[in-house]
């Protein structure tokens, strides 16, 4: 599956808080309405969209449909993120010297020490 569509799935608000919930418990839509203040139409909508990409599944209890969040799913992604952040660090050191392949276009527009201004107020 695409994680890119997944993590877009994800930062809708409404979905996030349908996540939120799922982590705690399971939900069939009706509670899940009734928890959220919004139709049963709109959680069967965005459970559609959640289980979709793979981050819920549903299990038939009685007449309904009890829905679970996939924390497996939901790990992957996130280590997405881990791994942007531990890749080491190619761009601007603390004395923020361009290292892009535009550094000569930088270099040309650089202000002067004390950030180009003159006096006065």
């Amino acid at each position: 599956m695409d994680e890119i569509q997944a993590l877009h799935a994800v930062t809708e608000p409404t979905r996030f808080r349908i996540l939120q919930e799922l982590l705690h418990r399971r939900y069939c839509v009706r509670a899940a309405s009734k928890k959220l203040g919004i139709s049963e139409a709109a959680v069967s909508q965005h459970m559609g969209i959640l289980k979709k990409y793979g981050l819920v599944y549903g299990k038939k209890i009685g007449y309904q449909m009890h829905y679970c969040l996939d924390r497996e799913r939901l790990a992957r992604l996130a280590d997405i993120f881990r791994e942007l952040l531990a890749e080491e660090e190619t761009g601007p050191g603390p004395e923020w010297i361009c290292s892009c392949e535009f550094f000569a276009d930088c270099r040309r527009r650089e202000r002067p020490a004390g950030g180009g201004k003159t006096g006065g107020k």
